[in-house]
């Protein structure tokens, strides 16, 4: 029995060691308020596309966000903050303009040649679908779904729960011409 205990404690402390203790993370990736998502993208629209990779890192209504490559969009950085389909948006390009508000939106907007639900994205991202009237499609079997929200259609693919809750892996999202792909290869949830 004290051995049993000794074992169990041990166990518990090395787990803990350098770690610092973190509450569990929720099972609805909705209510995850602070996560961080890298992989490849690959956008195109009427008149462009390419692929790259990205780099997420969410902070409750502040989202940083990195793309690379010739995406379409090309090189960029945005800071998205507040909630809401149209949140404050600061976009930054690779010959080093900077643009905010309005002018942000209508570059990143020219550049992928389609409305970009930015205030959406994050919910989507996740796998859950954002505040407001939405529609979720079923029958689509193993374990693929579909989300019809704003004029977007995202049919999930793949999903995985190795960061402790099942969040997409694979997802592809459409609007008019629109296209964009997503390949998350490492979630980091609630850091």
């Amino acid at each position: 029995m004290l051995r049993s205990f000794c074992l169990t404690l041990t166990l518990a402390l090395a787990g803990c060691a350098g770690v610092g203790v973190r509450a569990p993370l929720p099972e609805d990736p909705g209510r995850i308020e602070r996560w961080q998502a890298q992989g490849r993208i690959g956008v195109s629209g009427s008149e462009s596309g390419g692929s790259g990779s990205f780099q997420w890192v969410q902070r409750g209504d502040r989202a940083d966000i990195q793309i690379r490559g010739p995406v379409g969009v090309g090189s960029v950085r945005m800071e998205l903050r507040g909630d809401g389909p149209r949140p404050d948006l600061r976009l930054e390009t690779s010959d080093g303009r900077r643009l905010e508000s309005d002018a942000a939106w209508r570059e990143l907007e020219a550049r992928l040649g389609a409305e970009v639900p930015a205030g959406q994205l994050r919910y989507w991202l996740l796998g859950v679908a954002a505040p407001g009237d939405h529609q979720w499609l079923e029958g689509l079997g193993e374990g693929a779904a579909s989300l019809e929200q704003s004029g977007w259609r995202i049919d999930y693919q793949r999903y995985s729960t190795e960061p402790g809750v099942r969040v997409p892996v694979r997802l592809r999202a459409a609007s008019g011409d629109a296209r964009v792909r997503i390949v998350v290869d490492r979630w980091r949830l609630g850091q």
